[in-house]
C-alpha cells in the first residue's frame, strides 16, 4: 500500500455503512482501528479484500484492519483529515491506541448517525457480556498500561543494549562514552513505576496523577531510613508488580471517598486522604508481599529455563503465538520487567521472541509455494516487518488464515524456544524490540552468538514443516 490511502478510505466507509457510521477512530502501531454506531447488514469478510490490508481482527468491539508498522498511524492520520472522528476510548491513548492527531474533536451530534434503538442495544450489551471474561478484561487493561510505554522501551532498550556489547569489545577503554549510552538508555526505567502508576491509575478509573503518586512513595530512596513495626522498608521492592497492586487499592479508595465526601472539601481531603491511607497500608502490606511474589516469580522462571531446558524452552515458544493470536500477549511485560529489575536479565523474553522467527520461516514457505497473487504479495510484504519482530501481519495475513503454516510456525518456534533455554540466552531489556532486532539488546556476546543459531533453526524449521505439511492454496 502506498502512503496515498485514499482508496483504503473510500473502502472502509463503503463496506462500514457510510462515513457517519464510523462512531470512533484509532491507530496503534500495526492495527488501524474503529467501531461502528450499526452494524446491521455488515460483512467483516469484506475488509480482508481490501487492497494493502494485511489482517482483520475484531476484538473489543472493535473492528481493527493490520496495515503493518508506521502505516496504520498514517491511514488514521488520512481519516482524521478527512473527517475529524472521536478518538477511540476516554483519552487518546486508551487501549493501547497511539494518538495521531492533537485536533482530534468528538464529531458534533448533529452529525453523527441516529443512536441505535435500545433493543438493539440491550442485544449488543448482552453479547459482549456473553463473549468476555475477567481474565480478557484484565489481560486488555495490563496492556493498556504498558502498551503507550513501547516506542520509549525500544528506543532506550536498543540503546542499553548496544551500549552494552560496545563496553565489552571495541569500546572497552571508552567508558566515557559507554556511560553516556548507558545514561541515555536508562532514561524510561529510571522514571518506570512513576509513569505506570499513572497509566494504571487511569485505566483503573482512578486520578493518573495519584498514582504517579502512590508509585513513587514505593520508590523514595528515604524508605531505607525508616522502620516501621520493626520493619526495614526497602525502596523499589516489588517492582511495577507492587506498583499495580498500590494503585488498584488507590483507584477502589479514592472512588469510595469521592462518594463519601461532599463539596469543596472532597477537592483537599480526598487525594490527602488516598495517599496518606494507601501509602501506608502499601509499605506495611502490599510492598512486602509484592516482593515475596517478584522474588519467586524470578525463581521459578529461572529454575523452569535452567533445570527444564528444552521441554520448557519448547512450552514457551512454541505456545506463544497463540497468545500474540488472542491478543494478551501484553499482559506479559510485568513479568519481563520483574525478571530484569531482580535477575539484572530478562532469560524468558528471548525465548518467546522464537515465536518471531517460526512464523518468518513458514510465512517464507508460503510465500515460495502459493499461486496466488494476493496472497504472495502479503507474505511479500510482511516477511521484513517479521524479521524485525513485529508479527502480526503474518499472523492474521498469511499463516493463521491458512493455518496449517500457524501450526508450523509453532513448532518451528518450539525448536528454536528449545535451543535458546538449553544455550541460556538472556537479554539485556525487558521487552520492545524482538526478531534480529533483538540481536543488539543481548545481555553479552554468548547470547547473541547463541540466540542468532536459535533463530535461525527456529526459521528453517518453521520453513520445512509448513512446506512439508503444505495448505490449500486459495483461489484467486
Amino acid at each position: 500500500m502506498s502512503d496515498d490511502f485514499s482508496a483504503l478510505y473510500e473502502a472502509v466507509v463503503r463496506i462500514a455503512g457510510g462515513e457517519e457510521n464510523i462512531s470512533s477512530l484509532g491507530a496503534c502501531m500495526t492495527r488501524l482501528r474503529f467501531t461502528l454506531h450499526r452494524e446491521d447488514g455488515l460483512n467483516p469478510a469484506d475488509f480482508k479484500q481490501i487492497p494493502g490490508v494485511l489482517g482483520y481482527v475484531r476484538a473489543e468491539g472493535q473492528h481493527q484492519l493490520v496495515l503493518g508498522p508506521a502505516k496504520a498511524g498514517k491511514a488514521a492520520a488520512y481519516f482524521l483529515s478527512r473527517r475529524p472522528y472521536p478518538a477511540l476510548g476516554e483519552t487518546p491513548q486508551k487501549g493501547g491506541v497511539l494518538p495521531v492527531s492533537n485536533a482530534v474533536q468528538s464529531a458534533p451530534q448533529a452529525e453523527l448517525a441516529p443512536a441505535a434503538p435500545d433493543a438493539l442495544r440491550q442485544t449488543k450489551a448482552q453479547v459482549r457480556r456473553k463473549y468476555s471474561s475477567r481474565l480478557s478484561a484484565l489481560c486488555a487493561k495490563i496492556g493498556n498500561i504498558f502498551v503507550p510505554l513501547i516506542p520509549a522501551y525500544i528506543g532506550c532498550g536498543l540503546l542499553l543494549g548496544i551500549g552494552n556489547i560496545l563496553s565489552k569489545t571495541v569500546w572497552a577503554d571508552c567508558p566515557n562514552a559507554c556511560g553516556l549510552l548507558n545514561v541515555l538508555g536508562s532514561g524510561i526505567f529510571f522514571y518506570l513505576n512513576a509513569i505506570v502508576g499513572y497509566n494504571a491509575a487511569r485505566e483503573f478509573g482512578a486520578t493518573a496523577a495519584l498514582g504517579a503518586a502512590l508509585a513513587g512513595v514505593l520508590n523514595v530512596p528515604a524508605l531505607a531510613n525508616i522502620t516501621l513495626f520493626g520493619m526495614a522498608l526497602v525502596p523499589g521492592k516489588g517492582g511495577v508488580i507492587a506498583v499495580l497492586a498500590v494503585c488498584w487499592v488507590g483507584a477502589q479508595v479514592e472512588k469510595a471517598l469521592r462518594k463519601w465526601i461532599k463539596g469543596s472539601a472532597e477537592m483537599f481531603l480526598t487525594p490527602t486522604l488516598t495517599i496518606l491511607s494507601v501509602g501506608v497500608f502499601s509499605l506495611l502490606i502490599i510492598q512486602p508481599a509484592a516482593g515475596w511474589f517478584s522474588d519467586k516469580l524470578a525463581v521459578w522462571t529461572q529454575q523452569a529455563l535452567q533445570h527444564g531446558g528444552a521441554v520448557s524452552g519448547a512450552i514457551l515458544g512454541g505456545g506463544f503465538l497463540p497468545l500474540v493470536m488472542l491478543g494478551v500477549h501484553q499482559s506479559l511485560i510485568p513479568l519481563h520487567q520483574q525478571l530484569l529489575d531482580t535477575l539484572g536479565n530478562n532469560p524468558l523474553f528471548p525465548v518467546l521472541c522464537m515465536a518471531g522467527a517460526g512464523q518468518v520461516g513458514a510465512g517464507l514457505a508460503v510465500l515460495l509455494k502459493t499461486k496466488n497473487p494476493r496472497l504472495k504479495t502479503v507474505a511479500k510484504n510482511a516477511l521484513p516487518v517479521g524479521l524485525l519482530g513485529i508479527g502480526e501481519p503474518l499472523i492474521y495475513g498469511v499463516t493463521l488464515p491458512l493455518f496449517k503454516p500457524f501450526i508450523a510456525a509453532c513448532i518451528g518456534a518450539a525448536a528454536g524456544g528449545a535451543v535458546v533455554a538449553v544455550l541460556q540466552v538472556t537479554s539485556a531489556i525487558a521487552f520492545g524490540v524482538s526478531g534480529v532486532v533483538l540481536l543488539l539488546a543481548l545481555s553479552n556476546l554468548h547470547s547473541v552468538v547463541c540466540y542468532a543459531v536459535g533463530f535461525l533453526i527456529a526459521v528453517l524449521v518453521g520453513f520445512f514443516t509448513a512446506w512439508k505439511l503444505g495448505f490449500d492454496d486459495p483461489a484467486e
